[in-house]
C-alpha cells in the first residue's frame, strides 16, 4: 500500500510556535543523532557529498529522501531512491505528512519524527504540557489513557519510581480536564508533620495558635473548583490519613480553630512511589483511604523501559538552556546505554551539569558523571540481559534463514516478521552472508 496522505493527527506535541522539528537518526553501525529542521527549510537525506545529513547506509541511494517543515506540517518526500522511502511501512510515492513519532525508513535507517516544545508554553494545545515527552510507545499508552480518563471526575492514583515525572501526569489531567481553568495546587505530603499538616492542608482561623496573625487558606480550598496534588501519599502518618479521608469522604474541610466546614470542590489526584497495597497488607496504609484515592491507577514506567525518551529529554533540557550546545556522537551513547535510576530528575541535572562543564557548544564524555561512562555490570557474571536477548535472536535469525536455505521471505514468515524487519536485524547482527551458529563455549 502506498503512502500518499497528508492529513496529520492527534499528539502529545504541538507544532505551535516550534521553531524546528526534531529527527533522531538511527542508522546501523552508528550511534544515534540529532538532527534539527528549523520551520520553513528542508533537510535532503542520503549518501551523496551534498546532502544535508549524509549517510553511510549502503541500502540508501545518494538522494534518498527530503524532509520539509512548511506552516504546522513536516512533510518527506522521496528522491527517486532505488529501496524507496517508507513512512510507517508504506511506500512514499508523493509528499506525505509525518505525524510526531512516525518511523521514516530509508534502507536499513530508521528515521524517528520528535517534534520540539513549543516556545512559549501557555500557547500550547489543551493535549500538551511543556514538560511532556511522549515519544516512546510505553509512554504514548501512559498519556493515552490520561487524555481518556481526563474527561471523568475520578480520583486518580499515580504511581512511579520517584523522578519518572508523575507530577507531570498530575498537570496534564488538570490540563485536558474540564477543571482546566481552575487551579492546579501541589502539596508534598512528605513534609507535612503532625504540628503542620491541618495547616496546610486546612489553613487556620486567625488566633488559632500561637503565630497565626490571620487567616490563612488551606491547599484544599486553594484548589477548590480546581485539582489538588497530594504528592507521595504513602508518607502520611496514620493521623494525617484520618484527617484526609474526612475531607475526602465530606467534601468540605474544618479551619484549625473554626466551628464551621467549608465546602470544597476539588479533584484529587495521588501518586506515591510506593506499593500502596504492600503497605495496606502491612497496616500502615488505611483500606478506606486507599479505595477513596484510587479511583483509577496510572502507572509511570521508569525511564529505562522507555528508551526512545532519553534523548528528547536531552534535547529539551538544551532547548531551554539557550538551545546553544549539541551532543557529541560518544556522548549519545553514554546517554543512551545508561540506565538512569534516577529516572528523568536525574537526566536533568546530568545535562545541566554537563552544559555548565563545557567550554564550547558539544558536550562531551568528559563533561558527563563517571558514573554514565562505565558499562554496565552483570550481576555474578552472568551477561547483562539485553546481551542475552540479542543472541537469542540471532540464533533464532540463523536458524530459520538455515532452515529455509537462505531465503529471507520464507524465513521471516516462519519468525512471524516482515521481510523488511528481518533484512534489518540481519544486518544489525551482521548476517549479510550466508550465517554460521556462534559455537557455544
Amino acid at each position: 500500500m502506498e503512502h500518499t496522505d497528508t492529513s496529520t493527527s492527534d499528539s502529545f506535541a504541538s507544532l505551535d510556535s516550534a521553531p524546528a522539528a526534531r529527527f533522531i537518526i538511527e542508522e546501523p553501525g552508528h550511534p544515534p543523532r540529532v538532527v534539527l529542521l528549523p520551520r520553513g527549510k528542508s533537510l535532503r537525506v542520503g549518501r551523496g557529498e551534498d546532502q544535508d545529513v549524509r549517510l553511510d547506509d549502503q541500502r540508501t541511494s545518494r538522494q534518498h529522501a527530503q524532509f520539509f517543515y512548511r506552516g504546522d506540517h513536516v512533510l518527506v518526500r522521496d528522491q527517486g531512491s532505488s529501496n524507496g522511502t517508507w513512512l510507517d511501512d508504506k511506500r512514499v510515492t508523493a509528499a506525505a505528512a509525518v505525524t510526531p513519532g512516525a518511523i521514516v525508513r530509508l534502507g536499513s535507517t530508521r528515521v524517528v519524527y520528535v517534534p520540539l516544545a513549543p516556545a512559549k508554553r501557555e500557547e500550547a494545545a489543551v493535549e500538551v504540557d511543556g514538560d511532556v515527552v511522549a515519544v516512546d510507545p510505553a509512554t504514548q499508552q501512559v498519556f493515552a489513557m490520561v487524555r481518556r480518563i481526563a474527561a471523568h471526575d475520578l480520583a486518580v492514583l499515580v504511581h512511579g519510581e520517584t523522578g519518572t515525572g508523575k507530577e507531570v501526569i498530575a498537570r496534564t489531567l488538570h490540563k485536558c480536564s474540564a477543571r482546566a481553568k481552575g487551579p492546579f495546587v501541589a502539596i508534598n505530603c512528605a513534609s507535612l508533620t503532625e504540628s503542620l499538616a491541618e495547616s496546610e492542608l486546612f489553613g487556620p482561623e486567625r488566633g488559632s495558635f500561637t503565630g497565626a496573625v490571620e487567616r490563612k487558606v488551606g491547599v484544599f480550598e486553594a484548589a477548590h473548583g480546581g485539582t489538588l496534588l497530594l504528592d507521595e501519599v504513602g508518607e502520611l502518618s496514620a493521623t494525617n490519613q484520618a484527617r484526609l479521608l474526612r475531607v475526602l469522604e465530606e467534601h468540605a474541610v474544618l479551619r484549625v480553630g473554626a466551628t464551621q466546614p467549608v465546602a470544597v470542590d476539588v479533584r484529587v489526584v495521588a501518586s506515591t512511589h510506593r506499593d500502596l497495597a504492600a503497605e495496606l497488607a502491612h497496616g500502615r496504609f488505611r483500606e478506606d483511604l486507599y479505595f477513596r484515592l484510587n479511583g483509577v491507577t496510572i502507572t509511570v514506567p521508569p525511564l529505562r523501559e522507555r528508551p526512545r525518551d532519553v534523548l528528547p529529554l536531552v534535547e529539551r533540557v538544551i532547548v531551554e538552556r539557550g538551545g546553544r550546545h549539541i551532543l557529541a556522537p560518544e556522548t549519545v551513547e553514554a546517554l543512551t546505554r545508561y540506565e538512569w535510576p534516577g529516572n528523568a530528575r536525574e537526566l536533568r541535572n546530568v545535562i545541566e551539569g554537563a552544559i555548565a562543564m563545557a567550554d564550547g557548544a558539544e558536550l562531551r564524555p568528559e563533561h558527563l558523571p563517571p558514573t554514565l561512562l562505565a558499562r554496565p555490570k552483570a550481576r555474578d557474571g552472568a551477561p547483562p540481559l539485553r546481551s542475552m536477548v540479542d543472541e537469542v535472536e540471532r540464533e533464532a535469525i540463523v536458524a530459520a534463514l538455515e532452515d529455509h536455505k537462505h531465503n529471507q521471505s520464507h524465513a521471516a514468515i516462519a519468525l512471524g516478521i516482515s521481510r523488511r524487519a528481518l533484512i534489518y536485524k540481519m544486518e544489525r547482527y551482521g548476517l549479510k552472508d550466508p550465517p554460521r551458529r556462534t559455537p557455544r563455549p
